[in-house]
């Protein structure tokens, strides 16, 4: 069995092949090919730590993931990644277990190549700015997502710890983008520059005013994966024109800003337009028009680590 570390990942993969490969699974999705149980989550809750376990199925590759993925948000001052996670890739012929494959960075692409799709079916096609709330890994693969779709060319960021948001404009700036990189003293300043808004935060309450929006601003919104968790609000909710979501069963599980607002009569699930498949099938269209404001949420499907781990271990044996 091999192991594929994150540099084997960097090395032959990237976020627009993902991109391209999420569309895939989007479609067998769509045919009911993919199968994936909601996510098990363990809590932690001396530290506010979870553990996930998810397995899912991919009928028409014959192959099969469980990946474990633990989020310690404490790790940090003790010099270690937030973000830890494995993945056992299975083919489903004899049922080989194939590869072990490190699947943190593999987690934050292929989320933030969701978003990339959302983006690509959502975001006005002249979309120039983008702002990102919260600068913690998963920051990354939305940068890199929606730099891959819109000709993006200034970046709002915004942390609730400044250190954070500056350390990542730096690191942005020394990757050789060549466009301006700022960093906002409020999310509200940063909310009202997007033409493509991502949240990428672990918060309890909603990050930013709903009256900051610009008109035909599109947000994904995929930090917040439990039910007590929101990184928008009511607000938002009651200005969007178009609601989008990766699989419903998993936001009424697990999408807090939904779960909150439905408990509390302010907003019903039929208010979803529908899930993002539909839009890379062609069984519904995406943005109508130049000022409506769109949202894609998504806390994430198991069968997207499968399709990306199975690509990934296919061009590792090619090479």
């Amino acid at each position: 069995m091999n192991f594929i570390t994150q540099h084997d990942i960097d090395s032959v993969y990237t976020m627009k092949e993902c991109i391209a490969d999420l569309k895939e699974g989007f479609r067998l999705y769509s045919q009911n090919k993919t199968y994936a149980p909601v996510r098990t989550v363990l809590d932690h809750s001396h530290s506010g730590a979870n553990t996930l376990f998810m397995p899912s199925y991919i009928e028409d590759m014959e192959y099969e993931t469980v990946k474990v993925v633990s989020i310690f948000p404490n790790n940090p001052a003790a010099g270690i990644s937030t973000l830890q996670g494995v993945i056992l890739l299975t083919e489903t012929v004899h049922g080989q277990h194939l590869a072990t494959i490190e699947a943190s960075g593999l987690t934050v692409m292929r989320t933030g190549a969701g978003a990339g799709v959302a983006t690509e079916y959502l975001a006005k096609k002249d979309a120039r700015q983008l702002s990102i709330l919260g600068c913690g890994a998963q920051s990354r693969g939305q940068l890199q997502a929606v730099l891959s779709i819109r000709p993006i060319d200034r970046i709002f960021l915004w942390n609730r710890t400044e250190e954070k948001a500056l350390a990542f404009k730096e690191e942005i700036e020394q990757s050789g983008w060549k466009g301006d990189v700022i960093v906002s003293d409020t999310a509200n300043d940063a909310a009202s520059k997007a033409d493509v808004l991502s949240l990428s935060s672990k918060s309890q309450e909603a990050l930013f005013d709903a009256n900051v929006l610009k008109p035909g601003v599109h947000i994904n919104a995929i930090g917040s994966y439990r039910p007590d968790l929101k990184e928008f609000g009511v607000d938002t909710l009651e200005r969007l024109d178009q609601l989008w979501v990766d699989t419903l069963e998993g936001v009424q599980h697990e999408a807090g800003e939904l779960i909150q607002a439905a408990d509390h009569g302010k907003w019903t699930w039929d208010q979803v337009n529908g899930e993002l498949a539909e839009l890379v099938t062609g069984q519904k269209s995406g943005r109508r028009n130049h000022d409506e404001i769109t949202l894609y949420k998504s806390v994430g499907v198991a069968y997207m680590d499968t399709i990306a781990a199975a690509k990934v271990y296919e061009k590792m044996v090619q090479n």
